[in-house]
């Protein structure tokens, strides 16, 4: 009797290991294939391949699987040996199937790389597309930026399926992405017809009959066919015949999208963790005296921003000089020459890429490049652009489909951070200076624009005299308080960039107003660090438009910042120069502003009656000759000062108006504060339900209006209360939620305190 075939042994190993698998997972309980898979370093799909015998794991991954799943040793040892045997039977049929074929050369593929780190999970996605049990043929895409890996991971694939295809491998680089001309499908065919040994001869010199007799020699083969460097579905897709039983493995910078009933799998940048293995594994091999720290090496990895291509050109780099960047803490710079080892260079890999854009999306890829921040979306393209939001949109989709440029979240688009840093190179060197000059002033007006209408949402009826933001194409409306919130939110880092381009550009105007009308969101969000910044480039800007008005009430806002980052000397500067601007220009109104700011001051410094005399002071004028607003805001402050004074009573009237003025408004952030100081006024006069009441509703208020600071008072008040009356599980359930508040706020002092009172608790 002969040995047992390749098919009824896998067969056998299909039906024992799960027979196997159940016992086991019977005694220990099932493992989730998901689990099972990052366990083992590999995708799920594999695992379901392995599990499904569709494809025949190593034996070095088969041992790690059988130990996850808890496969008994007795089980395992057996499964082990029948794995090795469907091996050694595939092996000898795959021999003597090529033995009863005509030969067939196998085309010498390109040199493997030695070194490929992180990409384990990937090579087993595409072995799996490739090798999978279905009728007709296995065609996978495999696309992603340039520079990327693709080729390797290529190449590596065709060599560890050496014995999956009895009749090898072909391999054509299609030149889509390349210094030479774009290799046309006929010159495809031509190329693969020689690889099959076709005498020259017989091939024909039409391009239709050409590709007609690949489709033909490819029909009846069992072979891995590498289409490496691919430019578009136009380009491959007469080199795919319609039926057979061979697999197609396409390499290309674009995702071909048009190219229907294909495996894709998208290839991303390495991890951070990937990328510095790699490099320490290039350069491992240098001696002790050129071999950079590990601080060194890990800025240098940081610098590659995960392209493999980076990472070897730099290796190179390091065995010839010293690396010409210095090493920083925070985001690695981007600098592009530094990628250029002799022979290969970022900005000519990058350049194939642009080169094959339409003219029209060339030009936006390169305004594109002028971006402020990370991430934009189609309105912030369309102001750069200066073209309809609908004609951006089709262009950007365009861009993804090149893969220079991606989609990380809904409606938002970014550049990997070397494909920007090449984009802006190609605007400062491509555009002409006054075309590159408006769009940036375009930019700027965008989210001038975009801050000011979050901001009259955000801090209705607010005094607003001299901004006047310039007219855009494309007016933004937020749908109310949250919409605005989150705009600003996700547009933060860049209304700080359209701030500081303002500012390098001489906008002094812009750069301004784009402070003031941060000022609401900063103080909901107690976000100190965008605060200052943008208001110290907005003072320079004003004093340099030597604009008086608007350089006081920048000192103010500015002087509000510095105080709540604890700095009271700046900020007693800066209200003593605004007042005397203020007085200078005869502006009273924005003079008694200053009065009310300077107050906190002396609250800081616990000169309470000197600080309630002021507040006072601008009270009386602010509610003769301010907004409403103002004298809400001034009711509520000075009942904060009055409580630290023990004048309860007249404090308690005067938040009671201020709450109900701030509910009128609609302005929420104050309303909370306004019952938090209530709370605290009602807590010193020993109304504990009456206080507990109002800390409740300052949570509550806070919460909506997504003011973290606000909401962490409100918790610790009603914390506060708990305790006095001893009910301990209360009190631990508000201080944790203000635990963490003031942990996200990073305010370390109360965060200390409120973890001391925790602890207190925790010991009773």
């Amino acid at each position: 009797m002969g040995a047992p075939d390749a098919k009824a042994l896998k067969q056998q190993l299909i039906v024992e290991l799960k027979a196997a698998i159940l016992r086991a997972e019977r005694a220990y309980g099932g493992v989730a294939r998901s689990r099972l898979a990052k366990s083992l370093s590999i995708s799920t799909a594999s695992v379901y391949a392995y599990l499904k015998g569709t494809t025949l794991p190593s034996a070095e991954v088969f041992d790690r699987m059988l130990i996850e799943l808890k496969v008994a040793p007795m089980d395992a040892k057996h499964l082990v040996a029948l794995r090795d045997s469907v091996e050694i039977a595939n092996r000898s049929e795959s021999v003597q199937s090529r033995d009863r074929r005509t030969p067939v050369p196998t085309a010498e593929l390109p040199r493997d790389v030695e070194v490929l780190h992180g990409r384990q999970a990937e090579l087993d996605q595409i072995r799996t597309l490739l090798t999978r049990e279905r009728e007709g043929i296995a065609v996978c895409v495999v696309s992603g930026l340039g520079g990327v890996g693709k080729t390797a991971l290529a190449v590596r694939t065709a060599r560890s399926l050496g014995t999956a295809f009895a009749d090898g491998c072909l391999f054509v680089n299609l030149q889509g992405y390349a210094a030479e001309p774009v290799m046309s499908a006929a010159e495809a065919a031509d190329k693969l017809l020689r690889q099959l040994a076709v005498p020259i001869e017989s091939i024909p010199a039409h391009a239709d009959q050409r590709i007609a007799l690949l489709r033909a020699q490819l029909r009846d083969k069992h072979l891995l066919l590498v289409l490496d460097n691919a430019l578009d579905t136009a380009q491959v897709a007469p080199l795919l015949p319609s039926d057979g039983h061979y697999a197609v493995l396409i390499t290309s910078r674009s995702n071909l999208n048009a190219l229907d009933d294909v495996g894709r799998i998208r290839i991303a940048p390495l991890t951070v963790r990937a990328t510095s293995l790699l490099l320490a594994e290039l350069i491992a091999d240098l001696p002790p005296g050129r071999s950079p720290a590990d601080s060194v090496r890990e800025s240098i990895a940081a610098q590659c921003h995960g392209l493999p291509v980076a990472v070897r050109i730099a290796a190179a780099v390091l065995r010839s000089e010293s690396w010409p960047l210095p090493v920083i803490d925070g985001d690695a710079p981007v600098e592009l020459g530094v990628f250029h080892d002799g022979e290969r260079g970022i900005e000519s890999l990058f350049e194939y890429s642009a080169a094959r854009l339409p003219t029209e999306l060339t030009q936006t890829f390169a305004l594109l490049g002028l971006h402020c921040g990370p991430a934009f979306d189609v309105e912030a393209a369309a102001a750069l652009a200066d073209i309809d939001h609908n004609v951006v949109r089709c262009q950007l989709r365009q861009l993804i489909e090149a893969n220079l440029l991606e989609a990380p979240n809904p409606g938002r688009y970014a550049f990997h951070d070397l494909v920007r840093a090449f984009a802006y190179q190609r605007a400062e060197t491509g555009l002409a200076p006054l075309a590159a000059t408006q769009a940036g002033s375009r930019l700027v007006d965008h989210y001038l624009t975009r801050v000011d209408a979050a901001d009259r949402l955000l801090t209705p009826h607010r005094h607003r005299e001299g901004m006047t933001p310039a007219p855009c194409r494309y007016l933004y409306r937020y749908a109310d308080y949250q919409d605005a919130l989150r705009g600003l939110t996700t547009d933060r880092d860049n209304i700080a960039g359209a701030a500081r381009s303002a500012f390098d550009h001489g906008l002094d105007e812009q750069c301004w107003q784009i402070a003031f009308a941060l000022r609401g969101f900063v103080f909901i969000a107690n976000d100190v660090d965008l605060w200052i910044g943008t208001h110290e480039l907005a003072l320079t800007a004003t004093q340099r438009a030597g604009n008086l008005y608007a350089e006081a009430v920048t000192r103010n806002n500015l002087g509000l910042a510095l105080l709540t980052r604890g700095d009271d000397i700046a900020a007693a500067q800066m209200y003593e120069k605004a007042r005397a601007l203020f007085t200078r220009i005869g502006d009273p109104h924005g003079e008694h502003t200053t009065i009310a700011h300077q107050a906190w001051i002396h609250f800081h410094r616990g000169e309470y009656d000197q600080a309630l005399r002021n507040s006072i002071e601008a009270l009386t004028y602010l509610t003769k000759f301010g907004t409403p607003r103002n004298t809400a805001i001034l009711l509520r402050d000075t009942a904060l000062i009055e409580i630290a004074l023990g004048e309860y009573l007249d404090a308690v009237p005067k938040l009671l108006e201020a709450l109900e003025m701030f509910k009128a408004f609609g302005l929420h952030v104050d309303e909370a504060m306004a019952h938090n100081v209530l709370g605290t006024a009602y807590q010193r006069l020993g109304a504990l339900a009456l206080a507990y009441e109002a800390f409740e509703h300052a949570a509550d208020l806070a919460n909506d209006a997504q003011s973290v600071l606000e909401r962490a008072r409100g918790h610790d008040g009603m914390g506060t209360i708990a305790a006095t009356q001893q009910d301990w599980p209360l009190a631990q359930h508000h201080w944790q939620q203000a635990l963490s508040d003031f942990e996200e706020l990073h305010d370390t002092l109360r965060t200390e305190t409120i973890a001391a009172r925790l602890d207190e608790i925790s010991m009773r």
